[in-house]
């Protein structure tokens, strides 16, 4: 990292300092072919905040990117919120370079009580490792095509910290008997006989996370069937103890086609998130093969299902005698922003114009050199990283 990438970054770094609380416990770790501890563990003071900064700023960066070399320089443990900021411009060509492994390291880390939040700057680094490691963490992926953007990243995961109001949470589904799990989307999970442990992370205050899960229910005679129990524990942070909540869901079946047929509409709005979480996705992999007229065509195909799913949703939110302004506003949006991301996507997946022809001295006609492919291109490259940054966050 160079130029105003690292520039940008530093600058964005030390206004978080700036920003800690007296008391605040910062680690602040640099990496190229291997790791450096820049700022040891150290509690933010007057007295200290000088020297972070100075630290931070004499980083110079060059050679591989080894992103494991990073993430073992972690320092986790206390009653404290521990979150990672992974900050990088380049595809990891050093250290653990699977996508596997990476995951299993961001597992571990969860599970010692640290989320990472990864940050993918231009257009060069992995899009798909950095979400890999953010989703299996319960950090957040961001995608930065202008390093002036990353001060403001860096303020909303720091604003993020300062509102947590949990961390360890963990929704335990126990499955009633003769339940099946089919499929958990978006969310890592770890299964326990017919328990079912979907690790939540931190929370912030007002914070919603879900969970969308597909279960086979046994239907054999009519009546209320129950499909599980439902407990999420955390330690609360503002009373310093471990707490929990949980709940029971069941299921009204009947023989006589007499119950609901219309998903909630607040449900179908997260099932499609997870479709299009899904498109977005694989119209990348499309596209980054050369099949840009498939790609287009799958995300056009999703955006048609949105726009007809939006409209039951919203129709059916009418109807429901709990369906309040916010939450008919909170579905508008929902679906918006859905179909906006798509629509973009769709719109530069397109292939370059052609080059034009320019009349050349002595009557012949010379072409302009070729353009890039478009999946080469930066454009191109942009949107791809765009696209993943998107999906992962819809996935939430």
């Amino acid at each position: 990292m160079k130029g105003d990438r690292i520039a940008n970054a530093i600058a964005a770094a030390v206004g978080t300092i700036e920003r800690l609380r007296d008391g605040d416990s910062v680690t602040v770790v640099s990496f190229d072919t291997e790791a450096q501890v820049v700022v040891l563990p150290t509690r933010a003071s007057s007295s200290t905040r000088p020297s972070i900064e100075a630290a931070i700023q004499a980083i110079r960066l060059g050679g591989d990117t080894c992103i494991s070399c990073g993430l073992d320089q972690a320092n986790l443990g206390g009653d404290r919120v521990t979150r990672m900021l992974l900050l990088s411009d380049g595809a990891t060509n050093h250290g653990i370079k699977d996508i596997g492994g990476l995951r299993a390291m961001a597992g571990r880390m969860r599970d010692r009580g640290c989320s990472i939040s990864t940050i993918g700057v231009d257009v060069e680094f992995d899009e798909k490792v950095m979400a890999a490691i953010a989703v299996e963490s319960n950090g957040r992926h961001y995608f930065v095509a202008n390093p002036s953007g990353l001060p403001a990243i860096f303020a909303q995961e720091f604003d993020n910290l300062l509102s947590t109001v949990a961390r360890d949470s963990e929704l335990a589904i126990d499955l009633a008997p003769g339940v099946e799990l089919e499929q958990v989307f978006d969310r890592s999970f770890r299964r326990e006989g017919s328990r079912i442990i979907v690790p939540f992370g931190t929370f912030s205050a007002k914070q919603e996370k879900t969970v969308l899960m597909k279960l086979r229910v046994a239907g054999s005679q009519d009546g209320m069937q129950p499909v599980a129990t439902v407990k999420l524990s955390y330690r609360d942070l503002v009373e310093r103890s471990n707490a929990s909540c949980q709940g029971d869901l069941a299921l009204m079946v009947t023989s006589d086609g007499s119950g609901p047929r219309e998903l909630d509409p607040f449900v179908a709005a997260r099932v499609e998130r997870s479709r299009t979480a899904q498109t977005l996705t694989e119209a990348n992999v499309l596209f980054e093969q050369g099949r840009i007229g498939e790609a287009q065509a799958k995300l056009a195909r999703q955006e048609t299902e949105l726009r007809a799913s939006g409209t039951s949703a919203r129709a059916s939110a009418k109807k429901s005698p709990s369906a309040d302004a916010f939450k008919s506003g909170a579905l508008d949006r929902d679906f918006e922003s859905q179909l906006a991301a798509v629509a973009s996507a769709e719109a530069n997946f397109a292939p370059a114009a052609a080059a034009p022809v320019s009349q050349a001295g002595g009557g012949g006609l010379a072409a302009s050199p070729p353009r890039a492919k478009p999946q080469d291109s930066h454009e191109g490259k942009a949107q791809v990283r765009s696209n993943q940054d998107t999906a992962s966050q819809l996935g939430f």
